[in-house]
């Protein structure tokens, strides 16, 4: 039995035609390997690294703080230095938060009624009225633009008391509608969608046109499809801010039953801040819950739709 081993080249490389035997004294054939080239951090990527630690560490820990608090006794809520990992663990207190003289599910509910449906409101005006400022040609658009985006720079404490009276004189104070109506559309969520509208290729649009589709058509059809990530982030948006809205409410409503979210943590503080603070923090726990689950769950919506608006065809 001969000693000899049979060896091939590797496919792809000159002579690889046929195997050979290996001789005596021969060496054994290179084998090809990629190398893999080290990245170097710079100091300024060190420098921007830790500086985003140390903001993330920022926003994290009153949330952490908020969750420990929620789990301890009341004679431990303000314990000096605070304590940021959880010593007990009291679940008995989102018990008492959701059954005590405030109506948390009830105002949660509230809060989702009215987020819903500005949302809603909110992507079905916004769109069309941002998709008229940007593609459609028609007198005055650009000082009537000029003057939606004036209106941003008003600030909400100055619209109140005009809101109320309006809201007064139809019967509306005390009512959810007070707070749905105005919140249907807005200035913001206008200029939002006319800005993603304007990023879009203006040979897309040009082509529906030439097939014989009219505005709305081409709106419809077109347009609205390809700013799907965009007007799921106004819903997002709009929904989050009807959320934690607190202004508004405490202006508008006036009974615990129609008292949204926000308005109730209050109530449940009671006066001077005197009321049970772990409580407090298990009810806070509670209403920011649902928000946190729709944004981990529309974040990518989010993300395409900054990446989309940035790329102008």
């Amino acid at each position: 039995m001969s000693n000899h081993a049979v060896v091939s080249l590797p496919a792809g490389e000159a002579g690889a035609t046929e195997a050979r035997p290996v001789l005596p004294g021969d060496r054994p054939a290179p084998i090809a390997r990629r190398r893999r080239g080290v990245r170097r951090v710079s100091a300024g990527q060190v420098v921007a690294m830790v500086l985003l630690g140390l903001g993330a560490v920022a926003m994290i820990a009153p949330f952490l703080w908020m969750l420990t608090t929620s789990l301890r006794s009341p004679g431990h809520a303000y314990d000096l230095p605070p304590q940021w990992l959880p010593t007990e663990f009291r679940w008995s207190n989102f018990a008492d938060a959701v059954g005590g003289p405030v109506p948390i599910l009830r105002n949660m509910l509230n809060s989702a009624i009215v987020a819903i449906a500005t949302s809603v409101g909110m992507i079905v005006t916004a769109p069309m009225a941002g998709y008229a400022f940007a593609r459609l040609r028609f007198p005055g658009r650009s000082s009537i633009f000029v003057l939606l985006l004036a209106s941003l720079m008003v600030p909400a404490q100055v619209t109140i008391i005009p809101l109320f009276l309006m809201m007064s004189s139809w019967g509306l104070v005390d009512n959810l509608l007070s707070l749905i109506l105005p919140g249907l559309t807005g200035a913001l969520g206008v200029f939002l969608m006319r800005q993603f509208f304007l990023s879009l290729p203006e040979s897309i649009l040009e082509a529906a046109r030439l097939d014989g589709a009219s505005a709305w058509g081409t709106y419809r059809l077109v347009a609205l499809p390809l700013a799907r990530n965009g007007v799921s982030t106004l819903g997002i948006i709009t929904f989050l801010t009807s959320w934690n809205a607190y202004f508004a409410p405490s202006i508008l409503l006036s009974s615990t039953e129609t008292a949204t979210l926000p308005l109730a943590l209050v109530l449940l503080l009671g006066p001077y801040g005197a009321g049970n603070l772990a409580q407090v923090m298990a009810a806070t726990v509670i209403a920011i819950a649902p928000a946190f689950v729709l944004f981990l769950l529309a974040q990518r919506w989010i993300i395409a739709s900054l990446t989309q608006s940035g790329v102008k065809g």
